[in-house]
């Protein structure tokens, strides 16, 4: 049913960035987003006043800056002039925004919801330094490597015909729509996204050699930067979904990832998704559980299940109790190191997945 009105669709995607997060025109379903600012002030000129208004700013788990813009489908604006607003933000942003201002950003969102920015870095990208990730924001940003989504509870054919022109000739900026429609029954509201643009085109544009991670090269990358503990989780991870699973989902990610696909109620989910985390020399590999994937299923008692398990482990702990507060619309992570370290940790994750598979 229709938006009553665009606060509210804005107020949903900030509270659910997950319903947009993926996938991406390289990624297959991957990206999670971090909410850096509603409202993000635009210059115009280098040290120059704010004088536009994006409607979010959001970071990826890859470091790319991802900027939204949200109207209504009863919005005239949305078949043109939405298009032209964004390249202008998008022009400006590349070129005016210092990094300072984004870190500033996202520290006053953290101090309204009385947390640490480290925080949040940690639960998007485990085990890479917040430095280093402020590094790799700015290269971005600095080389264009942006992703701008349009937003909308119904997208007109004329928009999505420019969204998907635009995608298969910029790179490596990323053009992509999605349309969020919301169902409504009694008391609860449920999102169901749908993605445009990532024609095969823009993925043959943006991926030129076919670039995908296969079995054989992520464990080739995860021997040449794991510890044997860590490879032998990562193996026995992967023998798991061979062995009870749906599929390996292989990404196209600048670092080696894969997610783990079960039937969990009848329907095949992400349950979990691993990173191996290439970044830097003193990043880390880690591990994702998918409780917002899973939860789309309507098995919060699983999920329940499961976390109970996981919470044993002492650097999941407070991860959970955010997860389960947040009814388990979050993505719960772990560095591998923090896991191989403990051999009942190791036992604790394969006894939550079954948790989650079993009904």
């Amino acid at each position: 049913m229709p938006y009553d009105s665009e606060e509210l669709l804005q107020g949903a995607l900030a509270k659910y960035p997950e319903v947009i997060a993926g996938p991406t025109t390289e990624g297959d379903g991957e990206a999670r987003l971090l909410l850096v600012s509603r409202e993000m002030g635009v210059p115009t000129a280098e040290q120059g006043p704010a004088n536009f208004s994006l409607d979010h700013l959001f970071i990826d788990h890859e470091c790319i800056p991802v900027l939204v813009e949200v109207k209504r489908s009863s919005d005239t604006r949305i078949r043109r002039e939405v298009v032209g607003q964004m390249l202008d933000y998008a022009a400006n942003a590349v070129k005016h925004w210092p990094l300072s201002l984004i870190r500033q950003a996202l520290e006053t969102r953290a101090a309204q919801e009385n947390t640490a920015v480290e925080a949040m870095l940690a639960e998007l990208r485990p085990g890479l330094e917040p430095e280093e990730f402020w590094k790799a924001v700015d290269s971005n940003l600095i080389a264009g490597r942006i992703r701008m989504i349009f937003v909308a509870d119904a997208l007109p054919p004329e928009l999505v015909r420019v969204i998907e022109f635009l995608n298969e000739q910029m790179n490596p900026a990323e053009v992509l729509g999605v349309e969020l429609r919301q169902f409504v029954g009694g008391t609860s509201v449920a999102y169901v996204p749908r993605v445009v643009g990532r024609t095969t085109a823009a993925i043959g544009a943006k991926n030129p050699g076919g670039r995908q991670w296969t079995q054989d090269s992520f464990l080739e990358a995860t021997r040449a930067r794991c510890s044997p503990q860590e490879v032998a989780l990562v193996e026995r991870l992967l023998a798991d979904v061979d062995a009870r699973g749906v599929k390996l989902s292989w990404g196209r990610g600048a670092t080696p990832g894969v997610g783990g696909w079960y039937n969990i109620d009848g329907h095949p989910t992400a349950a979990w998704v691993l990173n191996i985390n290439t970044d830097s020399p003193t990043s880390k590999a880690y591990l994702v559980f998918y409780f917002g994937d899973v939860i789309e299923r309507k098995v919060p008692d699983r999920i329940e299940a499961a976390a109970t398990k996981l919470e044993e482990i002492a650097a999941l702990k407070h991860k959970i109790a955010d997860a389960r507060a947040a009814g388990w619309r979050k993505y719960p992570s772990v560095r591998l190191v923090d896991v191989v370290s403990d051999a009942h940790a190791t036992e604790t994750v394969f006894e939550a997945i079954t948790e989650l598979i079993d009904g």
